[in-house]
């Protein structure tokens, strides 16, 4: 079965464009079309000089994450509507069109110095771990950097607040055994405490995680002392 999907596309060149304007397409394909497929078709059939992102095409990569009707998604994983309007996410600089500039996003992340930070020298052998504990931190690591979450986040656009993205990262680092730096600290610095609470965060990750309970154990560590 078909379905004719009609998309609003955001179009914006900063070089030649004093503001964003937003063009309609229309496409007709397989009922479980996804995003990524109107815009692909859009961009093979209709606008050649379409810009926008994706690479795994499975949900790995984080590559392709746009907003559509508002909302920050994968564009390989969301299924499409029959009305969309597709931008890129925001508040991240645009380069053109649905392409946002990540050159923030790295500088944030390299910052962050997300690696341990060792009392000792590495003895250049495995060391003992519980198992729990690297299957979890592992997990936290499944994080696809797709800043959906930092879209989604009501607190980013209000107040001083990197964002969920980093506060996850950040507890990963927290959890590691062989890791000394002050993680609490750096959540602190980055407005942890301008968290909203709301789990839109977590609700809306696309790799499964949570990062408004890694802000909440982050909480619990500056009201009670030690790990959360």
């Amino acid at each position: 079965m078909s379905i004719t999907v009609t998309a609003e596309i955001r179009r914006f060149d900063p070089s030649r464009d004093s503001e964003p304007r937003y063009d309609r397409f229309q496409v007709t394909g397989a009922e479980n079309m996804r995003v990524l497929d109107v815009i692909r078709s859009i961009y093979e059939e209709q606008a050649g000089d379409l810009a926008f992102q994706f690479a795994c095409r499975i949900g790995r990569c984080g590559t392709c994450a746009v907003r559509v009707n508002g909302t920050p998604v994968l564009a390989c994983q969301e299924r499409c509507k029959s009305h969309m309007r597709i931008e890129p996410l925001t508040p991240f600089p645009v380069l053109r069109d649905l392409v946002i500039d990540r050159s923030e996003i790295e500088e944030r992340y390299a910052g962050l110095a997300l690696a341990p930070s060792r009392e000792t020298a590495h003895p250049g052998r495995p060391e003992p771990i519980d198992p729990k504990l690297a299957e979890h931190i592992c997990h936290l690591d499944s994080c696809l950097a797709c800043m959906v979450c930092v879209s989604a986040c009501p607190a980013v656009e209000e107040r001083p607040f990197d964002g969920p993205a980093f506060m996850l990262k950040l507890r990963q680092m927290a959890e590691h055994p062989a890791d000394r730096t002050d993680r609490l600290q750096q959540a602190v610095g980055a407005g942890m405490l301008e968290c909203f609470g709301c789990d839109v965060c977590t609700q809306l990750c696309p790799a499964d995680l949570s990062p408004a309970q890694a802000i909440r154990e982050f909480r619990k560590e500056l009201l009670f002392g030690g790990r959360g």
